[in-house]
């Protein structure tokens, strides 16, 4: 048999298309709360994603059997079965109103865990949205739909520190979202 040869490979034989990273769209929908005091905010948080982290499966653990000098793996279950990782960084700007409301959207979805300024707390079913990413081809048909339930915000970074060094940097804001369960849909 023949060495391996450019033409004998399915991918490019086939003319198959890579998968880009940049080919996704993220909608966010916030909790029942913060869609009554920001009614477009979904439509902006869209426009304003910059990149993103996605995780859906968690690592399984291992247990180990032992006997005498010799031992034997298992595949066990996984440690925690919710995603605390997700992350989503954002472009700031302001609009007409001299607003960031990037910011002021996500200010008030971390206000709603814990308010720094009144001390107010609320309860999880009024913290909880959804995040649905679609990963899709060139030609916009969707290859790959996660959606992240009871999604809630824990943290975000990125609007704290100021500079003189340059010119040209542009503020982001990293937000860090805990959920409780997915649903992973591909071809």
């Amino acid at each position: 048999m023949g060495l391996a040869h450019f033409t004998t490979v399915d991918t490019a034989r086939e003319k198959w298309e890579p998968i880009h990273k940049n080919l996704y769209e993220v909608t966010i929908i916030l909790p029942t709360v913060l869609q009554s005091l920001h009614p477009n905010a979904t439509h902006l948080l869209l426009e304003n994603t910059k990149s993103a982290k996605f995780p859906t499966y968690p690592d399984l653990s291992t247990g180990v059997q032992r006997f005498k000098y010799s031992t034997r793996a298992f595949i066990m279950m996984p440690e925690k079965t919710h995603i605390d990782d997700l992350s989503i960084v954002f472009n700031l700007n302001q609009n007409d109103d001299y607003q960031i409301f990037c910011f002021k959207i996500l200010k008030d979805w971390y206000d709603l865990g814990w308010n720094n300024e009144t001390g107010t707390l609320h309860y999880k079913k009024n913290l909880v949205g959804d995040i649905i990413i679609h990963a899709h081809d060139k030609e916009g048909k969707v290859i790959r739909r996660v959606t992240y339930h009871n999604v809630m915000m824990k943290s975000f970074t990125g609007f704290e520190e100021l500079s003189w060094d340059s010119s040209t940097d542009i503020f982001d804001l990293t937000a860090n979202f805990v959920a409780d369960y997915w649903e992973d849909f591909y071809y």
